[in-house]
């Protein structure tokens, strides 16, 4: 997968339905030991509260996927909850919905569009960024060449992340795997050879 989206900042939310609270959480997670540990730290925290359901989706290719009603009525907290979360649109997300019972029964109907309604709440108030398959380069410049390739750099989605200034100048680059040869290329013209571009690394960032 070229391009998918993380979660960056945890979401939160809060809503009452006929007495019952229900605190969502849509938060970023890299395994399903993470997960689960997330969930049993939810529980401890929310230890008076009557349900913890939670479902999640781990990695970019055939995702891990799971749900738990905790002792709702089947069908009606965890599904509905993976179904937001696959059509989030975001990797590796955990949402996990705390209810506190208020004594009045909310029916099947009710407990989906309750647990569904949190749910997506919490994703939407989730900060999120799209990550894409990038490569990482070390490039040194002559100082008179610096401000033609940081347009170069700009224009192809690059991200100087650290620029060291010395005799010359050195560059630690990110730029998107799709428009990483063309630039290199493009590089190499502009400073007629004199750059030297060093590959890393290739990863998602």
């Amino acid at each position: 997968m070229e391009e998918t989206l993380k979660i960056t900042r945890t979401g939160e939310s809060e809503v009452i339905i006929k007495k019952s609270r229900f605190l969502g959480s849509a938060i970023n997670v890299e395994s399903e030991e993470q997960a689960r540990e997330m969930v049993a730290a939810i529980r401890k925290e929310h230890y008076s509260a009557r349900h913890v359901c939670y479902a999640y989706s781990i990695g970019d290719k055939n995702p891990v996927l799971k749900f738990s009603d905790d002792g709702e009525p089947g069908g009606t907290a965890g599904k509905p909850m993976l179904d937001v979360v696959l059509n989030s649109g975001i990797s590796d997300i955990l949402i996990v919905v705390v209810r506190y019972f208020g004594g009045v029964l909310l029916g099947t109907g009710g407990l989906v569009r309750a647990y569904s309604e949190v749910a997506a709440q919490a994703v939407k108030n989730a900060e999120t960024k799209t990550i894409c398959l990038s490569r990482i380069y070390d490039i040194v410049l002559d100082y008179g060449d610096f401000d033609k390739v940081k347009y170069l750099i700009e224009n192809h989605e690059g991200t100087a992340y650290d620029v060291e200034y010395s005799d010359k100048v050195i560059i630690k680059l990110t730029v998107p795997d799709k428009n990483a040869e063309i630039l290199e290329k493009q590089i190499s013209e502009k400073t007629a050879g004199r750059s030297e571009i060093t590959y890393l690394e290739t990863k998602m960032v």
